[in-house]
């Protein structure tokens, strides 16, 4: 029975191994990568047409214009929404029907349908917000490429001491927890009596002078690349949540 057990741990160990490293080898890890990487450009794209579009909207609102620039806008929202449905679906591998509706029978039925359909505003909401998610997702991108670069390419420059990981301060930092509560004349505040002081200069300062220390960093930087695919891949996963929450059930509406 030992000998059993002894032997399904060893398979399970040999089965998380192989998971953790087969990251790389997976097709899914670079269709994440594809939609992290396309996330801020669109969601800009996304934000400045709304923005632009609602604005020019609610100035020309006093001369008539402004309210079929609205509409404009607001269709082309629909449609945008449909393009991330599809995105997702294509790309982060989830499941984001649209809703079934009937055709619209006239502009005003079309028109009445589109403005209160709840999907509407959510999609807009999720245009907006994919701004915001875009930039997270180019700096923890750019982030972490650019450490596991600095790792895996320690062999071409092992011997140059500007070249590392190096963490320095210009000026001394005080931290000193509080917690105040002010209304008008009176406040309440709790303070900690104590500081804590991190001074100034150099933090951490690291670099590989050998050509073996360089093979070293070179091989620490294989594993933080396996973890860093690891880390992206679970930001894909929690943006196809996200777009599956709020974009499920909406559609384009056509007139």
């Amino acid at each position: 029975m030992s000998a059993l057990d002894g032997a399904l741990g060893e398979a399970g160990a040999r089965g998380r191994l192989g998971w953790f490293f087969g990251v790389v080898a997976r097709r899914q890890t670079y269709y994440n990568l594809a939609y992290l990487l396309l996330a801020f450009p669109l969601g800009l794209t996304y934000f400045v047409f709304l923005v632009t579009g609602f604005s020019v909207a609610t100035a020309l609102t006093l001369i008539l214009i402004g309210l079929p620039i609205a509409v404009l806008v607001v269709t082309v929202s629909t449609h945008l929404a449909a393009v991330e449905r599809a995105l997702a679906d294509s790309l982060l591998a989830v499941d984001v029907p649209a809703a079934d509706r009937p055709e619209p029978d006239g502009i005003g039925d079309w028109l009445t349908g589109m403005l209160l359909d709840l999907g509407t505003w959510k999609g807009i909401v999720y245009l907006f917000s994919k701004f915001f998610a875009g930039i997270a997702a180019f700096v923890v991108s750019i982030v972490l490429g650019a450490v596991v670069f600095s790792f895996l390419s320690a062999p071409v420059h092992y011997d140059d001491s500007s070249v590392g990981i190096h963490v320095s301060m210009a000026e001394p930092t005080v931290i000193s927890p509080n917690l105040a509560f002010r209304h008008d004349v009176w406040s309440v505040g709790v303070g900690v009596p104590f500081e804590v002081t991190v001074a100034s200069g150099e933090l951490v300062s690291t670099y590989a002078d050998t050509l073996l220390g360089a093979l070293a960093f070179s091989a620490v930087g294989v594993l933080l690349a396996v973890v860093a695919l690891h880390l992206l891949n679970g930001l894909a996963w929690a943006f196809g949540k996200y777009t599956a929450f709020l974009l499920r059930g909406t559609h384009a509406h056509r007139p």
